[in-house]
C-alpha cells in the first residue's frame, strides 16, 4: 500500500499546493526516490549543491567547508561498476542500523559482510568506527552541562569550576560514604541538562540550495491572501498582527528575510510510561518559522535543543535551563552568525 500511495498518490488529479510550501518541481517518483528503504537518501543533492559552491567566487564560512571537503572526499562511487557513492551508501546501512537498533557488533559483521560480496578495490568501510569517521562532519554538536539537584544553576561559566551549588550549597557530584562516617565526592554529577546548540542546525538549512530557498519564503513566498468572500486569510504566522509588529519595531533586521524567526516549546513527559514510577523530563524544541506551512510542522524540521532532566518538574527554574539557548540566541541577535547560503551561493 506504501508503495502504491507514493508512486499514484492519495487521490487522482490532486492539485500541487504550490502557495503553502508544497514543491512543483518534482514529481512523487522524484520525492519516492528519497526514501532510504528503497532509493536512496538525497546524498547527490547534497553534492551537487556544494559542487556549485565550490564553483562560487566567494568563500564559504568554517562549517561549511569542512562540510563540503567530506562531500568531496566521499562522493566518489562505491566500486568502479556503479554510480552509488561511498557516502549514500554508509548513510543507507546507518538508516538501517537505527531503524532496527543494531547493536556494534551487528553492524560490524554486516559491513565485513557487505565487503566480500563488493568488488574488488571497493571503498566500503569495514567497521562502525570507520563510518562514523566520515560521516563526523555530518554530526552536531552537543553539550552535557552539569545542573544543581533542584534546578538552581548550572555548573557553566563562571560556576564551571564550583563542586556545590553556590546557590543551595547541593553537591554538584553524586556524594557516598568513604566509611568513616565522613562524605566524599565522585565524579558522576547529580543532574545533567543535555543541549545541543541550535546554530549549526539552522545553519545547517541553508547548506542545502532547497531548503535556503524555504527560509525566505515567509517573506518572498506567493500565498493566498483573500478567501472566497474577499477577507484576509491567516495561512502563515508572519499573515499575523505580532509579527509585523515585530517587523515594524526590528525592520533592520527584519529587511533581510534570510533572518531565522523560531518558536520555542516544551512539555514534560514521564520517560517510564505513566505506570511507572514518577518522572518528569523536559524536552525543549525550536522551530523554525521562515518555512512554508506545509514544512514547518514537519518532524525533519523540529529540533531538539534541551533535554531538561528529572525527575521533577523544573517549575521556577525553567529559565535557568532554558539560559544556555538564550545565550546562543543573544550572541546571534547581537552580533549575527556568518553562515553560507546555497541559494545564493554567497557567505555573510
Amino acid at each position: 500500500m506504501i508503495k502504491h500511495l507514493h508512486k499514484s498518490g492519495f487521490t487522482p488529479d490532486y492539485t500541487v499546493w504550490t502557495f503553502h510550501g508544497e514543491s512543483a518541481q518534482h514529481a512523487r517518483a522524484e520525492e519516492g526516490r528519497r526514501r532510504t528503504d528503497e532509493h536512496g537518501t538525497g546524498m547527490e543533492d547534497m553534492v551537487e549543491d556544494f559542487d556549485d559552491a565550490r564553483d562560487s567566487d566567494d568563500e564559504m564560512e568554517e562549517s561549511a567547508k569542512a562540510f563540503n571537503d567530506m562531500l568531496e572526499s566521499s562522493k566518489r562511487p562505491l566500486h568502479e561498476h556503479t554510480e552509488l557513492c561511498q557516502l549514500d551508501a554508509i548513510a543507507q546501512v546507518m538508516a538501517l542500523k537505527a531503524q532496527f537498533n543494531l547493536g556494534r557488533e551487528c553492524y560490524d559483521a554486516m559491513m565485513t559482510l557487505f565487503g566480500r560480496f563488493l568488488p574488488k578495490g571497493h571503498v566500503m568501510p569495514a567497521n562502525l568506527y570507520q563510518s562514523d569517521k566520515i560521516l563526523r562532519v555530518l554530526k552536531m554538536p552537543y553539550e552535557k552541562i552539569d545542573a544543581c539537584e533542584k534546578g538552581c544553576a548550572l555548573f557553566r561559566l563562571e560556576y564551571a569550576d564550583l563542586k556545590y551549588c553556590p546557590v543551595c550549597q547541593s553537591s554538584r557530584y553524586v556524594e557516598v560514604d568513604n566509611g568513616m562516617g565522613e562524605k566524599s565526592q565522585t565524579k558522576i554529577p547529580v543532574n545533567v541538562l543535555r543541549y545541543m546548540p541550535i546554530i549549526p542546525r539552522l545553519q545547517r538549512l541553508f547548506m542545502i540550495e532547497e531548503t535556503a530557498r524555504q527560509m525566505t519564503w515567509h517573506k518572498l513566498g506567493k500565498r493566498t491572501e483573500l478567501d472566497a468572500d474577499g477577507e484576509p486569510m491567516l495561512v502563515h504566522t508572519s499573515d499575523a498582527f505580532a509579527w509585523k509588529r515585530f517587523d515594524a519595531i526590528h525592520h533592520a533586521k527584519a529587511a533581510d528575510p534570510r533572518h531565522p524567526r523560531i518558536a520555542i516549546s516544551t512539555d514534560g513527559f514521564n520517560v517510564f510510561g505513566m505506570m511507572a514510577a514518577q518522572y518528569s523530563c523536559w524536552p525543549v524544541f525550536v522551530i523554525p518559522l521562515n518555512l512554508p506551512p506545509g514544512q514547518i510542522m514537519q518532524r525533519k524540521n523540529i529540533f531538539l535543543t534541551l533535554i531538561i532532566p528529572g525527575p521533577n518538574y523544573p517549575g521556577k527554574n525553567m529559565n535557568v535551563y532554558m539560559q544556555p539557548l538564550k545565550d546562543e540566541l543573544q550572541e546571534a541577535w547581537d552580533n549575527g552568525i556568518k553562515t553560507y547560503d546555497a541559494a545564493t551561493k554567497k557567505t555573510s
